[in-house]
């Protein structure tokens, strides 16, 4: 599985200005918007059920992200790069 191309993402400059897990989280989420809103609304509604949306990204447990970006697309690499990138334990 090729993934998303996560890697690119990175070297952005909103997501190297990110300085919280809030940050971080929220340009993943847009990231996430641009590729597919319609899969992306879908599945936080689904997955986080959460009566506001979007769900806040610090409020994600690990297992909700690896759900959400697996469902997206991204290969388990990318999975567990974005974990870690938000501090958060892999499965």
């Amino acid at each position: 599985m090729d993934g998303l191309g996560l890697a690119r993402w990175w070297d952005d400059p909103h997501y190297q200005q990110s300085r919280s897990l809030h940050e971080r989280g929220a340009f993943i989420f847009s990231k996430l918007m641009q590729h597919d809103p319609r899969t992306f609304t879908h599945l936080a509604r689904k997955i986080c059920q959460t009566k506001n949306y979007p769900p806040l990204p610090e409020a994600l447990t690990a297992a909700q992200w690896q759900a959400i970006l697996g469902a997206m697309g991204a290969s388990l690499v990318e999975v567990a790069d974005v974990l870690i990138r938000l501090g958060l334990q892999w499965m």
